[in-house]
């Protein structure tokens, strides 16, 4: 009803201003050997950016500005058709498009990398990757982070089984999360308010892919070049592009998973799943559209944990002959997640229309601290948990965007204003613990606080075909105006004051208490902050034919930041089509990533592992922001952007009945990159600590640019069709990555650590950086396709990582490379109703244990005296091993 009305308000104030040429075309796409519909094809206007995109019953509407326009029309499993189609003002016009199934991989009109209308991956002079949603959702898993991991041998979703807050991160070519930037609709997605924890992602910055409801998704652009040139700050590594459905819709998927997983002699029915997501679109006669999205997903959580097998009593106590139990935690948290977008789009005149979409998620996360306090430790308040106690850390997300825009074209000159608007919140709770320093009167929930992150960008971009000296070429140019701004705010006192009560009872009684609430320290008044900056860009492009043989492409970009001033960067691209099925590419690039708000005011404590010669030690380290007393103590200076410089160099072989292959060698340079200093425990800093009401902190740390890398890599994609039958169509899709990053630079630490015999960059910081990612990934995904049946199945093989011991290199961790299989079988009931079972990880694969692990409650590594057997965090595979699904969807 409410879209009704927003559609009829949109016609009626488009309706007197639309131009009288043009109109609008309507049909149906057939299969010319069977004479069924075909659903999820797409009708193309060529050099416009209208589509539409079939459902069940292959039916399609258009709506176009000129009287005479060009569609070209492809789907899956077919191959493209292309029509000059002359528009009937009088009666109407009906075109019927008749699609010859063949095995000829699609070859898509990409908007990333280039400002050119009609440009396709496989003709770009950079390697782009697009990811449509019947693949996404042909692999079988429910996630945007999982489905684009398994598509794209290049992009890394880290696994996160120690305090695992509900969100999901990428990465390109092994660098880091940051090092990517993420676009919705061709325009710049706010990042996280939060940092990043985990071994291999170890507290950096990120922007939350599972933010977009699938359900809203239409494909997924992804360019694995370096592009900040084109785009700004964060585009090192690659840019992904979320491109939402903007068509006639009514789309609804239920799914519901469990895991089934056995090892190690044990049995698990966990992890349980329910995920529902819908959509609707409407499109009105004079080409307006209004597109709702929305998706619920309700995940349990999963343990991995061993039975903790130390006494949990004090010496002589009859309970410490009890059995073990199970009192740790390493998995995924319970999650509760609701997303919805909203994509809109109305004609004001022919040649101009207004655009809005965005959205709004709300997670709700409870995750268990991975460490139980026993009754004998001395965090632990006995009078409140006389059996001891495991924390639990409640993550509420609140992430809210919006998108106002007006585009057109002028005198051949296409141009777009648009203004975005992004904010992401986050809260902590802690429940079920205590703080000791208040003994018996301690509460045992905990407002922890608040951080918080807010993005506005305003934006111009304009573009024109052109001739100029006979060769075509596209101009580009535009600005662009930014506001960023980062909060914190203290939660509740108790949280993380000294109550001054020391330890009650027990062989340390009367002794100072551990402050603060257990698993998460609150944030402080003092460490409350609200800093902004601005930042000011303008851009140049090119990018013309020179011949009929050779592509190039230029950008120019500079920006002034008012925190650090300006930088300034530039692209070079080319392509040459050596043979009529043989191309070479390649690129140079200089690139930047500007300090993010949260790396330089974060300030707040954690609990952390530390590993010296193979014993396991927890520390409690606060980080500081490097304006502040205590960092400038520890030698801190102000954050400088990292720079970067990109090469690469690839072919194209692109020959009928033959695969499509893409081959593209890179390297990355990136300087000054930025990260958390080693933890610091340098006695008088900790005197430093407690006079400013820190008790209690065993170290320090603040994020500083320390060194420099250089990450080399291969990147192959292989695809390939046979058609076996008249509808029976096989779709392979192989890759393959390489990447080897090496640090080639430590900055010297300051003085102050040096004096104190800290170490700013020590071999675990290093290994995290060399080796926390997989050094190599094969994928392997095969479709089959025949009238209403369909089969996938998808291989991966990740690997190797390692986890570097802090001094001593026989102690180092190294996780080998395992095979992971995922099938999904599927059945159309009806043309718009199918069912599919799925079943990620196949075979129930785990990573290889931790080396300590054997050693059982002797144990003084990383396994935590048998509690926790595999390194999740730093295997594809993660964890969890085998899970089910059951999915029911109509379109």
């Amino acid at each position: 009803m409410h879209t009704a009305a927003a559609l009829a308000i949109l016609a009626g104030v488009s309706k007197p201003l639309m131009a009288q040429n043009g109109g609008v075309i309507t049909g149906v796409v057939k299969n010319a050997a069977t004479g069924s519909p075909v659903a999820n094809a797409k009708v193309h206007v060529v050099s416009e950016r209208r589509s539409y995109v079939t459902g069940g019953d292959g039916t399609y509407r258009l709506t176009v500005d000129s009287v005479r326009v060009e569609v070209r029309v492809t789907a899956v499993g077919f191959a493209p058709v292309t029509q000059i189609v002359v528009l009937n003002a009088s009666v109407g016009t009906i075109v019927t498009f008749e699609l010859q199934p063949s095995a000829v991989p699609l070859d898509e009109v990409v908007t990333l990398g280039t400002r050119a209308i009609e440009r396709t991956g496989t003709q770009s002079a950079v390697p782009i990757d697009v990811i449509s949603t019947q693949m996404m959702e042909n692999t079988g898993v429910i996630e945007t982070w999982q489905q684009l991991q398994r598509l794209l041998p290049s992009v890394f979703g880290p696994h996160i089984p120690f305090f695992d807050n509900g969100v999901r991160p990428i990465t390109l070519r092994g660098l880091a999360p940051h090092h990517s930037l993420l676009l919705v609709n061709g325009k710049r997605r706010h990042p996280a308010a939060t940092l990043l924890s985990g071994p291999s992602v170890p507290f950096m910055g990120f922007t939350d892919i599972n933010a977009i409801p699938t359900s809203a998704i239409d494909h997924v652009e992804v360019l694995r070049d370096g592009a900040s040139a084109q785009y700004g700050s964060d585009a090192i590594g690659g840019v992904v592009n979320v491109v939402l459905k903007s068509r006639r819709q009514r789309d609804l998927r239920a799914s519901v998973g469990q895991v089934f997983s056995s090892e190690g002699g044990r049995t698990f029915h966990d992890g349980r799943v329910l995920d529902a997501a819908g959509g609707y679109g409407a499109v009105s006669n004079n080409g307006s559209h209004v597109t709702l999205a929305g998706e619920f997903r309700n995940r349990g959580g999963t343990n991995r944990a061993y039975p903790d097998m130390r006494p949990q009593y004090f010496p002589g106590d009859p309970r410490n002959n009890e059995p073990a139990r199970i009192s740790g935690y390493v998995g995924d948290g319970e999650l509760r997640d609701l997303s919805f977008f909203i994509d809109a789009a109305a004609p004001i005149s022919s040649a101009t229309e207004v655009y809005a979409f965005g959205g709004a998620a709300q997670k709700n996360n409870l995750t268990p601290d991975p460490f139980f306090r026993r009754p004998l430790d001395p965090r632990t308040v006995r009078a409140i948990f006389p059996n001891g106690f495991l924390p639990r850390t409640e993550t509420n997300i609140g992430d809210i965007s919006g998108v106002a825009g007006i585009r057109g074209s002028i005198h051949d000159w296409r141009w777009d204003l648009s203004s975005v608007w992004g904010d992401d919140r986050v809260s902590y709770h802690v429940e079920n613990s205590n703080n000791v320093s208040l003994g018996a009167a301690s509460p045992t929930r905990f407002y922890i606080g608040r951080v918080s992150a807010q993005q506005w960008t305003s934006s111009l971009d304009i573009s024109r075909d052109a001739t100029v000296a006979s060769i075509p070429v596209t101009l580009a140019t535009g600005m662009e105006f930014r506001v960023e701004t980062y909060q914190i705010r203290a939660g509740d006192a108790d949280s993380w004051r000294d109550g001054g009560v020391r330890i009650l009872d027990g062989p340390l009684a009367g002794q100072p208490a551990p402050v603060g609430a257990q698993a998460m320290l609150g944030f402080r008044p003092v460490d409350e902050v609200s800093p902004r900056r601005s930042n000011t860009a303008v851009y140049l492009e090119t990018d013309g034919r020179l011949s009929q043989r050779l592509l190039v492409q230029s950008a120019v970009r500079a920006e002034r930041y008012s925190d650090f001033g300006p930088t300034y960067d530039g692209k070079l691209a080319g392509r040459v089509q050596a043979l009529s099925w043989l191309a070479a590419r390649g690129s140079v690039t200089t690139g930047f990533r500007a300090p993010s708000l949260t790396q330089a005011y974060f300030s707040g404590a954690r609990v952390t592992l530390q590993t010296v010669n193979g014993v396991n030690s927890i520390l409690t380290r606060h980080t500081f922001p490097v304006n502040t007393y205590e960092a400038q103590l520890m030698g801190a200076k102000p954050l400088r952007p990292e720079k970067s410089v990109s090469l690469s160099a690839g072919v194209v072989l692109n020959k009928a009945s033959l695969p499509f292959i893409t081959a593209d060698l890179y390297q990355v340079k990136i300087n000054d990159r930025t990260g958390l200093v080693s933890a610091v425990t340098d006695t008088a800093l900790i005197r430093v600590f407690e006079e400013n009401g820190l008790r209690g902190i065993d170290a320090g740390d603040y994020f500083a640019n320390m060194i420099d890398t250089r990450t080399r890599g291969v990147d192959i994609v292989v695809s390939h069709g046979i058609l076996l039958t008249r509808t029976g169509v096989l779709q392979i899709l192989g890759g393959y990555n390489y990447n080897k990053t090496l640090v080639t630079h430590v900055a010297p630490p300051p003085s102050q650590i040096e004096a104190s015999g800290s170490v700013r960059f020590n071999r675990l910081t290093r290994g995290i950086i060399e080796q926390g990612q997989p050094r190599q990934t094969i994928t392997l995904g095969l479709d089959y396709s025949a009238g209403p049946l369909g089969l996938n199945l998808h291989n991966q093989h990740s690997g190797p990582t390692a986890q570097l011991d802090l001094t001593n290199p026989d102690l180092d961790e190294h996780v080998s490379a395992k095979w992971v299989t995922d099938v999904r079988a599927s059945y159309r009931l009806r043309s718009r109703l199918e069912i599919a079972l799925c079943v990620a990880n196949l075979f129930d694969v785990y990573p290889p244990e931790w080396k300590d692990y054997k050693n059982g409650v002797n144990a003084t590594g990383v396994s935590m005296q048998g509690i926790f057997r595999y390194p999740g965090a730093l295997s594809a595979v993660g964890e969890n091993g085998r899970t089910v699904y059951l999915q029911l969807s109509y379109r």
